[in-house]
């Protein structure tokens, strides 16, 4: 892989075409196992086998009947929050959709080294929905020329699959799900359906399958922490050849240019991960204000100049939250309570009586609901204390402490409270 320093704090990653990983064209039911079971209690289950039928003509109308379940819609807005908004049309029930139909067919045309996975995965009625949310809000930005993700999330994991199994693999996995979705979209015949899903399935293979699992379930990861990120990406080779250790790469931005090289900015990686690649040289850590990047302001003025991810992780979520109905959107404001009065701690740790949560709001429901971020594994304790000190200053509030790759580190929902 070749690395360079490109103008305004950005790096050039150059991927080579790659001969496929044949340890990684297999995958077993033993390994996405522990994923199927976090993901069993995210949604009813499904009695029967899909059918195929085709309920839209081609050009109609796309929304489905009625409206989605209460299990999806607490995974559209999960998804949405990572990801952002739709770049396809969505309809309003995806579980009814063709597209959910398309993929649970495709496991009948998948190569054998992967298909009893394939089967068990794509019967989950939950991953088959963040699989059917990834192509529309995820993938569907391989359709631009040059694809641009600009949501910190989406960079990120661009970033990070790329290492792993290479940029024009990744790329291919993306068109061949936005293929799947444009011919189910253009589908007017049963068969038509029938060889959209079998095209798909047979492009699918062990390691395509595994780009799939990684962006569906790190989507729900906040939904699923019994299964922590590490253990998603256990399904991917964890280090490059060129010493990078994938799990921490992150990125503000990450633009596909069209000669096949990867563009990305705000790039934050430990000196572990370098092996002697000038990666570490990043511009978040950078002197010069012209090489900072932007750091989103719609909530409220920066959390910290000195570490981009964690503001847009706040921002990423008080946009989300906003979508979902949340009023009175705080972003590191003094911690008050659902009725907006000021809440302290009555056993202050070291004289702190105030908090401050990255992200409060109250719920459609009227809980008052807090957020704070894990930017350093070395500063748990001091948040971990302060957790607790929010809980003290108000225990009829949802609080929750998370890293910043989303894996929840601890959760205190009020008795009689749903959560989410």
């Amino acid at each position: 892989m070749g690395i360079r320093e490109v103008p305004d704090g950005r790096w050039q990653l150059l991927f080579p075409p790659r001969l496929l990983n044949p340890a990684l064209e297999v995958l077993s039911l033993d390994d996405v196992r522990p994923l199927l079971d976090a993901l069993a209690p995210l949604a009813p289950p499904r009695t029967r086998t899909p059918r195929l039928r085709l309920l839209e003509s081609p050009g109609a109308d796309r929304a489905s009947p009625g409206h989605d379940s209460d299990w999806e819609a607490r995974l559209r807005e999960e998804l949405l929050s990572r990801f952002g908004p739709p770049l396809l049309p969505l309809p309003e029930s995806l579980s009814s959709s063709r597209l959910f139909l398309a993929l649970q067919l495709s496991t009948r045309y998948v190569a054998e080294g992967i298909r009893e996975a394939a089967v068990a995965l794509f019967a989950s009625p939950a991953f088959v929905i963040s699989v059917c949310f990834s192509i529309v809000v995820y993938f569907s930005a391989w359709l631009a020329p040059e694809p641009l993700f600009s949501k910190a999330f989406a960079a990120t994991l661009t970033l990070r699959l790329s290492l792993a199994v290479g940029l024009l693999e990744l790329g291919q996995v993306a068109m061949a799900c936005l293929r799947l979705y444009q011919e189910v979209e253009t589908a007017s015949t049963p068969e038509a359906l029938e060889a959209a899903s079998a095209r798909f399935g047979r492009s699918m293979g062990g390691t395509y399958l595994r780009v799939l699992v990684t962006v569906g379930s790190l989507g729900l990861a906040r939904l699923i922490p019994q299964v922590p990120e590490g253990g998603i990406w256990r399904l991917l080779p964890p280090v490059t050849s060129e010493g990078l250790v994938i799990l921490q790469q992150s990125a503000s931005t990450a633009q596909v240019v069209a000669d096949g090289t990867l563009i990305v900015s705000g790039v934050a990686a430990g000196t572990a991960t370098c092996s002697g690649l000038a990666l570490c040289s990043t511009s978040a850590s950078s002197n010069t204000p012209n090489n900072a990047p932007k750091l989103s302001t719609r909530y409220g003025k920066p959390h910290t100049r000195k570490n981009p991810p964690h503001n847009e992780a706040i921002e990423d979520e008080l946009a989300a939250r906003e979508a979902a109905g949340h009023t009175d959107l705080r972003k590191n404001k003094a911690q008050v309570s659902a009725q907006k009065k000021l809440v302290e701690d009555p056993n202050p740790v070291r004289g702190t009586h105030f908090r401050k949560p990255d992200v409060s709001s109250i719920r459609p429901d009227g809980v008052r609901h807090n957020i704070n971020y894990v930017s350093n594994a070395r500063d748990m304790r001091r948040e971990l204390e302060a957790f607790d000190s929010m809980v003290r200053a108000d225990a009829r509030a949802i609080h929750e402490l998370y890293l910043l790759d989303g894996t929840l580190v601890r959760r205190h929902v009020p008795s009689g409270v749903l959560y989410p």
